[in-house]
């Protein structure tokens, strides 16, 4: 009895049938791409996708065709040197990936396997192969690689000092700012070391415990530190933060620095500065009261009077210097000028141009009995400093010249609101609004101001102040204004200079549910006094 094996048997014609049915289902049903070709790299045979992506309707369409005939001469060129190379060595080519271009020009990429082709009797007859669609896989591997060159291009280029380090504080990742900081050329020269190992010492020592702080999962944010700069004091502004792989793993930390050493120091001498400043202001200040809280002058009057004048005044400066200017002039035994004045704006510029009208009207000296002429002489100075700066200055202002003898009150005003006067005798309230109310000075070059005049008898008080006054607003926005002013003095009545600007700030600070202004706030008095 033989030991040899029994032959196979031979399949029947349905069996082989059977089998071609089911191999032509895989391979019209199978996305990717199959073919076969013959020694010459001509189609011999190719499923349905691949005579799709050919353009053609059948795969029967392709037979006896060659990649010369679908694709540009390039991509057909490389793929007959592929498919001879693999005739001749019997070498397969496994999952090349390349970019083919159609004789169209449309371009697409796929991975591509290649093996040689023998029939049943083991003689090579040519080559089959299978491709992969995988443009989607390289479009989005092309835009992630063009992502993180365009991440690293920012990173090399911020001028702040950027790392990422691992969970042993070792660096791992720096940008080209921080590998310049560190004192090395390239990043294998830093990677696998930590701070201490660039700057041993307190400060690399405190970088590392912040590092065990952020490693633990607390984060460091806009820390101003010194800087481990060598030479003077060098600060640096740190952000540290965790870092998280895509499981939320904890691998390390980034951390970010920026030189701000000059900001520092620019913060020092600014604070310096700053500091003389408010002591120069604080001395202003002590000067400008100085000027407003002086004796009232004395005016001769009846027996037993101390002045034929009363006066009073309540003045809250919005700032340290104030812009509202009031003074009360002795030109004579007989002749009393009264001045409120309010320049644009606050501060040290006010607080100057406040010095500057004031100067005028006590330079005037006798000649500021013509109150038109003394207005013109502020709007005069102004003029050269709005020329000179190019800027708007100007100031409103009010001048009165109250004349014991006669008994009449002549003024001029440049703009600002218009003064009260209460009657001695009756208590009627007047205002002082002439019918052509003319500018503020320092508006128009060579303005001619103009001279009006009332009566000013015994008993009769005049009350000027500020724009602060009938501009002071409440919670709601809603201003004091003109008649809430004239309705307090009617309910007021007849009064002295003192209670009257007592009770005028009491009611604005009511009003305004505030003891401090948006702007400043000047209330001045003037009473012709009753013979005792």
């Amino acid at each position: 009895m033989s030991d040899a094996p029994a032959p196979s048997p031979t399949p029947t014609p349905e069996a082989m049938a059977l089998d071609s049915a089911i191999l032509r289902v895989l391979m019209d049903t199978i996305p990717d791409r199959i073919y076969f070709k013959d020694l010459q790299s001509r189609f011999v045979r190719n499923n349905l996708a691949h005579a799709r992506e050919l353009g053609v309707a059948t795969p029967e369409d392709c037979i006896g065709k060659t990649d010369f005939d679908y694709f540009s001469r390039e991509h057909a060129e490389r793929a007959y040197a592929d498919e001879q190379a693999i005739i001749r060595t019997g070498q397969p080519i496994i999952n090349k990936t390349e970019l083919i271009t159609t004789r169209d020009g449309s371009q697409a990429w796929g991975s591509t396997t290649k093996l040689p082709w023998y029939d049943q009797n083991g003689r090579l007859i040519g080559t089959f192969g299978l491709t992969r669609d995988v443009t989607p896989a390289k479009r989005a591997e092309e835009r992630l690689i063009e992502e993180r060159t365009l991440l690293r291009t920012i990173i090399d280029n911020l001028p702040s000092r950027l790392y990422v380090k691992d969970q042993e504080s070792k660096y791992v990742l720096n940008n080209r700012a921080h590998l310049n900081f560190l004192g090395v050329k390239d990043q294998t020269e830093a990677v696998g070391r930590t701070t201490t190992d660039f700057f041993p010492g307190k400060r690399g020592e405190q970088a590392l415990a912040d590092d065990k702080l952020v490693l633990a999962g607390e984060r460091i944010i806009n820390q101003e530190k010194p800087d481990f700069a060598i030479g003077g004091n060098h600060w640096s502004l740190v952000t540290k933060v965790p870092l998280h792989d895509l499981r939320g793993k904890l691998i390390g930390l980034v951390g970010i620095s920026h030189d701000i050493t000059r900001r520092k120091i620019a913060e020092q001498e600014l604070e310096r500065r700053t500091e003389e400043m408010e002591a120069d202001l604080r001395m202003a200040r002590q000067v400008q009261e100085a000027f407003l809280t002086r004796p009232y002058p004395v005016f001769p009057g009846a027996t037993g009077q101390r002045s034929a004048l009363e006066f009073a005044h309540r003045y809250i400066p919005a700032t340290t210097l104030g812009g509202d200017f009031f003074d009360f002039v002795r030109i004579s035994d007989t002749l009393c000028g009264v001045v409120v004045c309010d320049v644009m704006g606050h501060g040290v510029r006010a607080g100057l141009l406040t010095s500057l009208v004031r100067g005028v009207v006590e330079e005037m000296g006798f000649r500021a009995a013509d109150p038109a002429a003394v207005l013109g002489e502020i709007n005069r100075s102004l003029m050269p400093v709005v020329e000179q700066t190019g800027q708007p200055v100007f100031a409103t202002v009010f001048l009165g010249i109250i004349d014991l003898t006669a008994g009449t009150l002549l003024y001029a005003n440049a703009g600002h609101p218009a003064p009260m006067i209460v009657r001695g005798d009756t208590g009627v309230l007047m205002r002082l609004a002439p019918n052509d109310p003319e500018p503020a000075a320092g508006l128009i070059a060579d303005i001619a101001f103009t001279n009006h005049q009332c009566a000013f008898g015994t008993g009769d008080l005049l009350l000027g102040f500020t724009d602060g006054v009938i501009e002071a607003a409440n919670a709601a926005g809603e201003m004091f204004g003109d008649q809430r002013l004239w309705e307090f003095l009617r309910r007021t009545g007849r009064t002295t200079p003192e209670p009257l600007c007592v009770s005028l700030l009491d009611e604005l600070q009511r009003f305004s549910e505030r003891t401090a202004f948006e702007d400043d706030v000047c209330v001045v008095a003037v009473q012709a006094a009753r013979p005792n």
